[in-house]
Formats: structure tokens, C-alpha cells, sequence
């Protein structure tokens, strides 16, 4: 029973685009993975996110995402347009509930670390209450050192695991891609554990095995 946090840099970085490729290279080797967003917003008039995972793993949508508003806002101003509140509390009990069915659990954030969940709470303090290692997803594009190096500084100034980046989106064309994940990895001391391409049936993008094994057993699971 093992669960992971999946945060960005930014919002259209691709986390849920990675999460649907771990998810479903985790399956491709039998192990049993579930997902879960605590909250999906922009989710007009469906949660695009939670659904395309729910669909990949025959999960019932209710159970893949607990909280969802139409507005694409931080949840903590969502609530405030949309009537419904978010209880800090529910989404503790969901979380220990939703852990001990899966051998991993990805919990996908929306935004970054620093979005508001709930009044000042943020997706830090969730991922540091609930013990979560937390996985950064960046754009492996000119611009993301800044972005990548503040992510890892203010997740190890609030006392997170964090296993590591994630970079999305090589197109081959950038030349600071070839440059990007050696520079981050070297100014944050944080391994970049896999690079996705740029594609368009990224549905059907597997990872390796090779690739799973040493990064499974950094967050607990042997295959």
C-alpha cells in the first residue's frame, strides 16, 4: 500500500497526461494502481482528468475524484463562486480509505504546490500531512530551470519527499530540452526519473520496465 503525489510547476504541464502513462505502464505489469483527485476544477460541463483515468482503470468516476467545480480557478476560489465546500476533514478519511485498496495510489494536485485547496491549506500541506512522496511533472522547454528549481525549493522548505521530476513534451526542436534536466537535476539535487516526447497518441506511450523498477523501489514497490 503505497501511494505517490503527482504536482506540476504549472497548470498544463501535463500531470495528468503523466499520470494516464504510469498508470497504464503500471498496469501493463499487473500491478494494481489506482488514482485519485482530490479536486478537479474546470471540470465544464465533466473532470476531463478524473474521467480519462476512471475510464483507463475501471474506476467509478465518483470514486477517482472527490470534489469538482466548472470554474478553472484554485479549488479555495472555486468554492467561494460555486456554493460547494471542501471538507478538509472528508478528504483525509477518503485518502486512508482509497490507500489500502491499491498497491499504488496516484493522487494528482491540480496547479502546483502552492495552490489553495481550501482557504490557506494548500496541496504542500496535503502532500506533507498525508506522507505523500511527491513527484514534480515540469515542461521540458526553455524556461522550465526557474520553474522546476522554485517547485523544489518551496516542497523542501514545507518538509515534502520529493522523489523527483518528471519532464513532459521533448519535441527535439528546443535546444535547452538537451540542456534542461542536467541543469535542474544539478542545481535541486532531485533525479529527473523519466522524459516523455511531445506526441499525439500518447495513449498509447508505455514506459519500460527497466525504467518502473528503480523508480518503484525509491517510493516502496518492488516489482
Amino acid at each position: 500500500m503505497v501511494a505517490i503525489f503527482i504536482t506540476g510547476t504549472n497548470t498544463g504541464v501535463g500531470k495528468t497526461t503523466f499520470s494516464y502513462i504510469l498508470a497504464n505502464s503500471l498496469k501493463r505489469l499487473r500491478i494494481k494502481v489506482g488514482y485519485w483527485k482530490p479536486v478537479e476544477t474546470g471540470a465544464d460541463p465533466e473532470p476531463h482528468d478524473a474521467k480519462l483515468l476512471a475510464e483507463l482503470l475501471n474506476q467509478p468516476l465518483e470514486e477517482t475524484v472527490s470534489y469538482t467545480f466548472r470554474l478553472p480557478l484554485a479549488p479555495a476560489v472555486a468554492e467561494k463562486y460555486e456554493g460547494e465546500k471542501i471538507d478538509l476533514k472528508a478528504l483525509r478519511e477518503i485518502y486512508q480509505e482509497k490507500v489500502s485498496k491499491y498497491d499504488l495510489l496516484l493522487v494528482e494536485g491540480a496547479g502546483g504546490l502552492a495552490v489553495p485547496i481550501k482557504g490557506e491549506y494548500t496541496y504542500a500541506n496535503l502532500a506533507r500531512e498525508l506522507n505523500l512522496p511527491t513527484l514534480i511533472v515540469s515542461d521540458a522547454k526553455l524556461g522550465t530551470i526557474n520553474c522546476s528549481f522554485l517547485t523544489a525549493y518551496y516542497g523542501k522548505k514545507e518538509g515534502l519527499n520529493l522523489l523527483g521530476f518528471v519532464f513532459n513534451y521533448f519535441t527535439g526542436k528546443d535546444i535547452s530540452e538537451k540542456n534542461n534536466p542536467r541543469v535542474v537535476e544539478t542545481l535541486t539535487q532531485l533525479r529527473v526519473w523519466f522524459k516523455i516526447p511531445q506526441m499525439a497518441d500518447w495513449k498509447s506511450f508505455f514506459l519500460q520496465e527497466e525504467e518502473l523498477k528503480p523508480f518503484l523501489k525509491r517510493v516502496g514497490l518492488n516489482i
